[in-house]
């Protein structure tokens, strides 16, 4: 009988009668025992019982073992749990209540973003100037469906402030709503300095409002863009509202708008260049062996092909690639002639190998199967040496508890001890990404490397807010990047980058990243 089974079969316990008898008088007495109504968790199973063969009582002292669906979790946010009846009832009580992930606020900033919160937890959010939650709340609660209203605060309006002397506005109203554009005009034959229109914005309206003045400033040259240049031909003088278009060169990305214009004798700020990705200078240099042709620089992500002169083997990947500028592993060119022989593998009596055979060449694969294994696996001789190389040694050492991992649980029932060849796998927690070998083996009473569960990275409005930054793409809308993809981040109107161009693109490793600054 296998442990886990064992602590799952069920009690039966026999009840003795007693007797005893008085002056003629016969007195029976039932022990008393205990029951509970057998468990029914929402969201939860049983280890081990089907629906249909539920019995309708368990006896004190039985124990058993339950689970709950994904996005759901035990209180202990085990992945068993373990629950034994008691006079008392069931201890501890078995339910599954609901993970809600909080990422960040819309419009807003929390304590909580990032974290993962169980059903009946309630949260608070301070939401931005000029918005609110649904009914002017500032809590929302983790409910059996789900957040009790999204993290997300609403836009309230935007309101017309004071306008300075003979400036116009169109249309005009007391209140706006976000999105809305309003148009600029001056009076008595002045000159608009600043924009001719701006539009309201859940933080506001952007950008300034212009000023309306009888006497303008021209402007010099344009500055220079370092790594790009003007698109038109230069003059010595712009007038005001004047324009100058900027271009980058090929494999740079330009941040900013393209057009910068004169205000009043002043440019308005300039866009930046940034580097995508380092390429790759010339292609390494592969004894006995050439490269297929590609034109230089080679991009970040290119790859090229390799072969051997004739009469030479290729050892390794044929292909290399450019990668942040610099080249993966080359591979070598041995002369064919001169390739080693593997012997065949030195393993356990015990064994069945195809084909069997005194030596392989280069090259040669063998299929081999421990008689206590059930799957055939795998070898190839490369130059002389076998790759994996071959182990049917058999180990006779028990592993206790498989290893414990932030965030993640094995999906199979627990025991405390497994025989070698054990495997157990393992599941992360909901928004929480495995990396590594999803499965882990008991070999020589010791367990494979488990893997981890990575968190992601949360894109948080109240940090962008507060560095003065947005999203450089419009178009995304996910509020968490997975560890190892890429985010890019612009400057909000009128800032400047205070960090360098560079941390404007930001890799998400492990859950963190460094949010740019502008000023």
């Amino acid at each position: 009988m296998c442990l886990g089974e064992s602590s799952m079969l069920l009690l039966i316990n026999a009840i003795p009668i007693f007797w005893i008898s008085t002056v003629g008088v016969q007195v029976l007495f039932f022990p008393a025992f205990s029951y509970c109504d057998f468990p029914k968790i929402n969201h939860g199973i049983i280890y081990g019982k089907e629906s249909d063969e539920e019995p309708s009582l368990s006896t004190v002292g039985e124990i058993y073992y339950y689970s709950c669906e994904y996005n759901f979790a035990s209180p202990s946010r085990s992945f068993w749990t373990r629950i034994i009846c008691t006079e008392e009832g069931w201890s501890p009580t078995p339910k599954c209540l609901r993970l809600c992930f909080f990422p960040s606020v819309e419009n807003g900033h929390s304590a909580s973003s990032g974290q993962t919160h169980l059903e009946g937890d309630t949260v608070q959010i301070i939401c931005d100037v000029g918005y609110s939650l649904p009914n002017n709340s500032d809590t929302i609660s983790c409910l059996e469906d789900g957040w009790s209203s999204p993290p997300k605060c609403s836009s309230t309006k935007c309101l017309l402030p004071v306008l300075k002397a003979n400036l116009d506005v169109y249309p005009r109203k007391v209140k706006y709503n976000a999105g809305d554009v309003l148009e600029f005009s001056c009076g008595q034959r002045l000159k608009r300095v600043g924009p001719d229109s701006v539009q309201c914005y859940y933080f506001g309206w952007s950008p300034n409002f212009p000023t309306c003045k009888g006497k303008v400033q021209s402007c010099g040259q344009p500055p220079q863009l370092p790594n790009g240049k003007i698109k038109q031909r230069r003059k010595e003088e712009y007038g005001h509202g004047e324009m100058v278009e900027y271009e980058c060169p090929p494999h740079f990305l330009m941040t900013g708008p393209k057009k910068i214009q004169c205000i009043d004798g002043e440019w308005t700020d300039l866009p930046t260049c940034v580097g995508q990705v380092k390429a790759c200078g010339s292609i390494p240099h592969l004894n006995n062996g050439y490269a297929q042709f590609s034109i230089l620089p080679v991009q970040h992500g290119v790859s090229v092909e390799l072969n051997c002169r004739d009469t030479y083997t290729m050892i390794g990947n044929n292909v290399i690639t450019c990668t942040d500028g610099t080249w993966t592993k080359l591979p070598k060119c041995v002369a064919t002639n001169q390739l080693k022989s593997c012997e065949r593998p030195m393993l356990h009596t015990r064994v069945l190998m195809k084909p069997y055979m005194r030596e392989y060449n280069h090259s040669a694969r063998i299929n081999y199967r421990c008689l206590w294994e059930v799957k055939y696996m795998q070898s190839v001789c490369i130059n002389g040496k076998w790759y994996p190389e071959p182990d049917c040694r058999e180990s006779t050492q028990y592993c206790g508890a498989p290893p414990s991992i932030s965030n993640g649980d094995i999906t199979s029932f627990p025991l405390s001890v497994y025989p070698p060849g054990s495997t157990v796998r393992y599941r992360c927690q909901s928004f929480y990404e495995l990396r590594g070998s999803i499965d882990v083996i008991c070999r020589n009473g010791q367990w494979s490397e488990p893997p981890k569960c990575i968190d992601a990275c949360i894109i948080s409005e109240g940090n962008m807010n507060k560095n003065n930054i947005q999203l450089r793409s419009k178009e995304i809308k996910k509020l968490y990047v997975k560890t190892g993809d890429f985010v890019e981040f612009d400057c909000k109107w009128p800032y400047r980058a205070k960090t360098s161009m560079q941390s404007f693109r930001v890799l998400c490793h492990e859950g963190k990243f460094e949010f740019p600054t502008c000023e």
